[in-house]
């Protein structure tokens, strides 16, 4: 077996079809590494990833760069940089970017969404 290396921003960028101003990469799916699927999203200015739930995987989300407010089990929380928050399965969850610039993140996801 063989290791990979990813250059992410050689990697297409795409809009999420269900979100407002959010875009993604596909890091890794299923297909380089079975056990998880990573990410690297970017939420623009007055974007929002709507509350949403996954039915079987949990989500961990890392933020790197900006603020963004999360809400989940009905409390709201604002995130900056450095913040990484784990929403299990069945868990409605959102981000809404609430700065003056973009929010980055990495979303992982455990067992792959891809």
């Amino acid at each position: 077996m063989k290791g990979t290396i990813v250059r992410t921003p050689e990697q297409e960028e795409y809009a999420h079809p269900a979100h407002d101003r959010f875009f993604l990469r596909d890091v890794v799916t299923a297909t380089l590494n079975p056990a998880l699927s990573v990410h690297r999203g970017r939420i623009e200015v007055g974007g929002e990833i709507r509350p949403h739930t996954h039915d079987q995987q949990a989500e961990t989300f890392y933020i790197l760069g900006g603020e963004a407010l999360c809400t989940m089990n009905g409390k709201e929380t604002v995130l900056t940089a450095g913040c990484c928050v784990v929403a299990p399965a069945g868990v409605s969850h959102n981000l809404k970017n609430v700065g003056e610039e973009p929010v980055e993140l990495l979303a992982l996801f455990t067992p792959p969404l891809k």
